[in-house]
């Protein structure tokens, strides 16, 4: 038994050790982010935003261009490059996740050894007192039975970090390892939702359809149309302008609640932050003391299965905020 543990925690190892000397350079998150350009959405939208500006310059050119086809020709150039950079922002922010997911797995599966070694500690422990009498056959089935809970976490631990590293790859290309996260974005200011909600496709195509029914109001005239024409002109455009109306305020609320859920994200970032660095204080104490036998082996292992804890929740809130930020550059999705 003693030897199948040993030989697990060597595999984990081993496997964590592949993570280390893979580093190289390593895959950056700004590098993954280039990436973005060749997702399929983007790279259509792209080409369609390239032959509307083409488009245009020829509308432009037209010696006999009216007034209907300049604006509808500018009205798709307009809304093909939101489109776009919708789109380029929607794939940044599936990098982001699962480049995010990626280091958290590989923080589960650092967690899951720890947690692994202390298990396998604690069956020895148990085994021991039960030979000296300070301890019971039920203690020795309780600490196997969490040894055995331990086996299976770090099993699913594995699994985890190779599916989020094959969703990473189905959007970047093929990768040896990853580079932890940049410092996060700051926080921006709400006045920047003003800006986003103007920049929505859906936003801008509800304005356009308003302004290309007010411009058919404009271009009719009592002298050659008759007045109920006039009349269902007017109601179609006052309409078109009711419904831009509604969306943009479905939207707002929308992007007001991206904006809230940064918020909470910097929130926690900076409380789990902080645990971190109390734990890794504890840690330092912990050590000295376990240098000056002060404590038990048992006992540092604990502490150091503690500080990995802290780690992925400081992780986890990290990769919350970076994913919390993406997505409302996005819009959501």
């Amino acid at each position: 038994m003693k030897m199948a543990v040993a030989n697990l925690l060597a595999q984990l190892a081993l496997l964590l050790t592949s993570f280390t000397l893979a580093q190289g350079p390593g895959l950056t998150l700004e590098s993954a982010l280039a990436k973005a350009v060749e997702q399929a959405p983007v790279v259509a939208a792209k080409a369609e935003l390239d032959d509307a500006k083409a488009n245009l310059g020829r509308v432009l050119s037209d010696p006999l261009l009216t007034r209907p086809t300049r604006v509808q020709a500018e009205q798709r150039a307009a809304l093909a490059q939101a489109s776009y950079e919708r789109s380029l922002a929607q794939a940044q922010s599936s990098i982001v996740a699962s480049y995010t997911q990626v280091l958290e797995a590989q923080l589960q599966v650092r967690l899951a050894q720890k947690a692994l070694e202390v298990a396998a500690r604690g069956l020895e422990i148990a085994q021991i007192r039960q030979r000296n009498g300070s301890g019971t056959a039920l203690d020795v089935r309780n600490a196997q039975n969490r040894l055995d809970d331990a086996k299976s976490n770090a099993s699913r631990a594995e699994n985890g970090l190779a599916l989020a590293q094959s969703s990473l790859r189905s959007l970047v290309g093929a990768f040896n390892a990853i580079t932890p996260l940049p410092s996060p974005p700051a926080l921006p200011e709400a006045s920047v939702l003003q800006g986003l909600l103007a920049k929505n496709p859906d936003v801008l195509q509800a304005r356009q359809r308003a302004e290309l029914a007010q411009l058919q109001v404009e271009l009719l005239d009592p002298s050659y149309a008759a007045r109920a024409d006039i009349d269902a002109a007017r109601s179609r455009a006052e309409q078109a302008v009711a419904g831009a109306k509604e969306i943009e305020r479905g939207l707002a609320l929308q992007y007001d609640s991206l904006y809230q859920n940064l918020q909470a994200a910097a929130r926690s970032l900076a409380v789990q932050q902080a645990a971190l660095a109390n734990a890794r204080e504890a840690l330092a104490n912990d050590k000295k003391r376990l240098e000056a036998g002060l404590i038990s082996q048992v006992t540092y292992l604990q502490t150091e299965l503690s500080y990995t804890q802290a780690e992925l929740a400081a992780q986890q809130a990290l990769g919350n905020y970076f994913r919390a930020y993406y997505s409302l550059l996005a819009g959501g999705r």
